[in-house]
C-alpha cells in the first residue's frame, strides 16, 4: 500500500507538519470534563497516545474563552490559571514529533443563553437572548487573549471554531443572525465578527498560526447552502487563515443533513470531501482539510493526489485505533471504525466516550497486559466478538487458546449483520478479526459444535462459553411453516430463498436493516411491528433517521400498531389497529423479535469445567461494545 501522499510532510503557517494525518476535536463528555476546567490527567494521556500512534497534528477539542457563556462545564482558556494544564498537554504531544493545535470556541445559543439574535431555532434548546454589540466586541477580545495564552502554553497555533453553529457559525449564518448593527445585516456584517477575532490575533500574536473551523452547509432553512459556504471559504482564506477546516451542520438532532459530518454506517463514508474538493478548488493556494468518516488509508491517500484536499481530519477512525497512522505507514493491522455512532451518541447523553471496537478508549493507561501466574488451556466455544477478543487476549498473555465456533466462519452477529451492502464498515470488522487471529497463536477450529461431552474429554483448564443467543419466535398459530425463518438467517444467506414477497416481523433494528437487504436482493417488503413506530426503543437519532430514509428509498411497506396472529397458506394474518383482522401476502416471514441465551446448553457446559467464565450474548443480549468489552475483560483475568 503506497501512501506517499498521505504521509508527506506539509507546511501549515511558519510550522511543519510531520504529515497529512490530524486529529480532529472532538468532546469526550460531560462527565470528563472537570468542574475547575482544566485538562484531566487521563485526558492528557489520551491526546498523547494519538500522537504516539503517529498522527502530524493534533486539534483539541472544545475549549471556551469566556467563563459564564455556557450551560456546562468545559476546558478553558480565559485565565492564566488554566496554563500549566495547557502547557502539560502541549509538551506530551511534542515529545512523539506531533504537533497541537488548540480550539477555541463558545457555544453560543446551541447551548447557553446568548446569541446573535433572540430567535427560536430549530438549532437552539430555548429562546436566548440577543448580545449587544458592547459583549460581542467583549468576545472578540476574549477569543484573541486565548489564542495568547494557548501561544504562551506552547500549542502550535489556534483553530478559531466557526462550525456546527456555535456562537461564531450563528454570527456568520443567515438563519440565526438577524441583527441590523454592523455585526448583521449583510454577508460582511455577518462575517466581522470572525473578522475582528482573525485580525485581532494576527495584530497582537503575528507569529501565532491560525486555522478555521466552519460550516459549509447547513440543513436549516435560510441556513448556509453550498455557494454560500464557498463565498465563506473565499472569504476566510482572504483573510489570511493558515488552514481551512471544512464541515457542515445539522440543524437539530431530529434532522439528518445531507451532506452529515459524522455519517453512520448507513450513510456512504467520505461524506465531505466532494464539498472539500470544491473549497480546494476555489482556494488552490490554501491548506484545505477534509472530514466526514475518513477511515481508509489509501482512500485518504487518493484524496490528497487528486488535489480534493490538503489533510484529512480523523475523528472516530482514530477512537477506533489511535495508532491509525503509525499503522497504515508501516501496512499493519488497522482496527477499523465501523461507524456505529455509539461513541457520538454517549456525547449528548454527556457520558464519557467509548468505542465497540476500542475498549481502552480513554483507557490508555490500563492497556499493559497482565503476566499470568500459571499458563492454562484454555477452551473458548463460540467465535463472535466476545470470544474472539478473550481468544486473543488470553493467547497474547502466554495461555494456550483453542477457539470453537460451529459455523463454518467466525464473527458471530456481526457476520449477518454485515451482510447489506449499506453495512461495509461492519464487515471490516470481520476482516480485522480474521487476520488478527491468523497472526496469533490461537488455534481457530470452525464447523465444529462443542458438546458437554467434548468439553469433559478435552478437559481444559478455563472454559469460555461466548455461544451467542437464539432468536424468538412468536407463538401464534403456523409459526413452524417452511416459509418462516429468522431474520438473522435471510441476512446470513439470502440466496437460500426464493425471490418474491417477504414480511419482516419486526420493527427494531434488524427486523429494518433485514428489509433493506431483502429489498435490495429483489424481495417486495413488508415490515409488522406491534409499536406504533418503527425503532421505537432506538433512541440513537443519528442512527434512527438514517435507517427510516433508507426503509422509505426502498419502498418498504410498513405496518405499525399491528399484531401478528397467525401464519397462512397465503401469507401472515395480523390484527390491525383497528382491531379488526388482515392479511399480508408472503412467500417468505422473517421473524426479527429478540433473542434469548440457551441456558440449558450454557449450564450443561460450564458443569463440565472446574473454571468458567459465560460472555457475549449467551450472559447478557447487548451491543458489540458490551461483547469486546468483556472479552477483553475475561482475556485479562484468566
Amino acid at each position: 500500500m503506497s501512501l506517499e501522499n498521505l504521509m508527506s510532510p506539509i507546511k501549515i503557517g511558519n510550522i511543519e507538519i510531520p504529515n497529512r494525518c490530524a486529529m480532529a476535536p472532538m468532546g469526550m463528555g460531560n462527565a470528563l470534563y472537570a468542574s475547575d476546567e482544566k485538562w484531566p490527567k487521563k485526558v492528557i494521556r489520551y491526546y498523547e497516545e494519538r500522537a504516539i500512534g503517529g498522527l502530524g497534528l493534533i486539534i483539541t477539542g472544545f475549549i471556551r474563552v469566556h467563563g459564564s457563556l455556557a450551560s456546562f462545564p468545559l476546558v478553558g482558556l480565559y485565565d492564566d490559571k488554566f496554563i500549566p494544564t495547557h502547557a502539560e498537554l502541549a509538551s506530551r504531544v511534542h515529545k512523539h514529533g506531533s504537533k497541537i493545535f488548540h480550539q477555541i470556541a463558545l457555544t453560543g445559543g446551541k447551548f447557553a443563553g446568548e446569541a446573535p439574535s433572540s430567535i427560536y431555532s430549530p438549532n437552539f434548546y430555548n429562546k436566548p437572548r440577543a448580545l449587544s454589540a458592547d459583549e460581542l466586541e467583549m468576545l472578540v477580545n476574549c477569543y484573541i487573549e486565548a489564542a495568547g495564552r494557548g501561544m504562551q502554553a506552547g500549542y502550535d497555533g489556534a483553530e478559531v471554531h466557526g462550525g456546527h453553529l456555535y456562537l461564531i457559525g450563528q454570527m456568520m449564518s443567515p438563519a440565526t443572525n438577524k441583527r441590523t448593527d454592523k455585526y448583521g445585516g449583510s454577508f460582511e456584517g455577518r462575517m466581522r465578527f470572525i473578522t475582528e477575532i482573525i485580525n485581532g490575533i494576527r495584530l497582537k500574536y503575528p507569529k501565532y498560526n491560525i486555522g478555521v473551523k466552519f460550516s459549509a452547509y447547513e440543513e436549516l432553512e435560510d441556513g448556509i447552502d453550498l455557494e454560500l459556504g464557498k463565498k465563506i471559504a473565499k472569504y476566510i482564506s482572504d483573510l489570511g487563515v493558515d488552514y481551512l477546516h471544512v464541515s457542515t451542520e445539522s440543524s437539530t438532532l431530529e434532522v439528518m443533513s445531507k451532506l452529515a459530518p459524522v455519517p453512520p454506517m448507513y450513510l456512504p463514508r467520505n461524506t465531505l470531501v466532494p464539498l472539500t474538493a470544491e473549497i480546494k478548488k476555489l482556494c488552490p493556494d490554501q491548506v484545505v482539510m477534509a472530514t466526514g468518516s475518513i477511515t481508509v488509508p489509501q482512500e485518504a491517500d487518493d484524496f490528497i493526489r487528486e488535489g480534493k484536499c490538503d489533510m484529512v481530519v480523523l475523528g472516530r477512525t482514530i477512537l477506533a485505533d489511535a495508532k491509525w497512522a503509525k499503522n497504515a505507514k508501516e501496512n499493519k493491522t488497522i482496527t477499523p471504525c465501523i461507524r456505529c455512532n455509539l461513541c457520538y451518541y454517549q456525547l449528548w447523553l454527556s457520558e464519557p466516550l467509548c468505542c465497540s471496537m476500542n475498549p481502552y478508549l480513554l483507557h490508555e493507561t490500563e492497556q499493559e497486559l497482565p503476566i499470568p501466574a500459571k499458563i492454562k488451556n484454555v477452551m473458548v466455544v463460540g467465535a463472535g466478538p466476545a470470544g474472539i477478543r478473550c481468544a486473543l487476549t488470553a493467547s497474547k498473555r502466554g495461555h494456550k487458546v483453542k477457539l470453537y465456533e460451529k459455523l463454518p466462519y467466525i464473527g458471530g452477529m456481526i457476520y449477518p449483520g454485515s451482510r447489506p451492502d449499506f453495512k461495509i464498515d461492519v464487515s471490516r470488522a470481520i476482516d480485522y478479526f480474521k487476520k488478527e487471529l491468523s497472526d496469533s497463536n490461537v488455534e481457530t477450529v470452525l464447523s465444529t459444535e462443542v458438546t458437554p461431552e467434548m468439553v469433559e474429554k478435552l478437559n481444559p483448564d478455563v472454559l469460555v462459553v461466548a455461544i451467542g443467543a437464539k432468536p424468538i419466535m412468536p407463538q401464534i398459530p403456523g409459526i413452524n411453516s417452511p416459509k418462516v425463518i429468522s431474520a438473522i438467517d435471510a441476512l446470513r444467506d439470502i440466496s437460500s430463498y426464493k425471490k418474491g414477497k417477504a414480511v419482516v416481523i419486526g420493527g427494531g433494528d434488524v427486523g429494518c436493516e433485514a428489509a433493506c437487504y431483502l429489498a435490495d436482493n429483489g424481495f417486495d417488503v413488508s415490515i409488522v411491528e406491534i409499536l406504533p413506530e418503527l425503532l421505537q426503543e432506538n433512541p440513537n437519532l443519528n442512527l434512527k433517521l438514517p435507517l427510516l430514509s433508507l426503509i422509505e428509498e426502498k419502498n418498504v411497506k410498513v405496518y405499525t400498531k399491528t399484531t401478528p396472529n397467525k401464519v397462512t397458506d397465503e401469507g401472515l394474518e395480523v390484527i390491525l389497529p383497528n382491531g379488526k383482522e388482515g392479511g399480508i401476502e408472503a412467500d417468505l416471514i422473517a421473524v426479527a423479535i429478540n433473542q434469548r441465551p440457551e441456558s440449558l446448553l450454557i449450564k450443561d457446559l460450564t458443569l463440565k469445567a472446574e473454571e468458567f467464565y459465560v460472555i457475549g450474548d449467551c450472559s447478557s443480549v447487548g451491543r458489540i461494545k458490551d461483547a469486546v468489552t468483556e472479552g477483553e475483560r475475561i482475556g485479562r483475568w484468566i
